[in-house]
């Protein structure tokens, strides 16, 4: 199967997303490195977060076939700067994390990725109730066929 990186900024849930697809135990961890599953590598924040470490992302995004970039929905702010997703030669998929809390706004949220260059449609998810993960794994699903044929 071909790997799938993980961006987004501290606390957007990468580690829970990749938690909740891979059917583990969700538990907060601060991500300090680059941490290599045999599906996802998942990114600390601080990675987009830090300009001098953009370098990191590009690198590292060649070794997958996608790359997911989550943007925290209750976030007034975004940490990918204008057309960013442009700096890869892989497709860049947009998530939509933490849809359920009171403060969410998916439209601000919508506007941050498609601020970043990346095109809808997005994909929302809650780690609450576990919405928007079935469409996840069935991208899983698929990217896993095609890399067995």
């Amino acid at each position: 199967m071909g790997k799938i990186l993980l961006i987004g900024g501290i606390g957007a849930g990468k580690t829970t997303l990749k938690q909740m697809l891979m059917n583990e135990q969700v538990s907060y961890q601060k991500t300090q490195m680059l941490d290599f599953s045999n599906v996802f590598i998942d990114c600390p924040g601080e990675y987009l977060e830090i300009p001098r470490f953009y370098h990191v992302l590009i690198d590292t995004s060649h070794q997958v076939s996608e790359i997911w970039a989550l943007q925290d929905a209750t976030k007034k702010r975004t940490f990918y700067p204008p057309k960013f997703s442009k700096v890869f030669r892989k497709p860049v998929i947009g998530i939509i994390t933490k849809v359920d809390l009171p403060t969410a706004d998916i439209k601000q949220a919508s506007y941050y990725l498609n601020y970043a260059g990346i095109e809808e449609p997005f994909y929302t998810t809650s780690s609450i109730d576990g919405g928007g993960f079935a469409p996840l794994r069935m991208r899983l699903e698929a990217l896993n066929e095609l890399q067995n044929h």
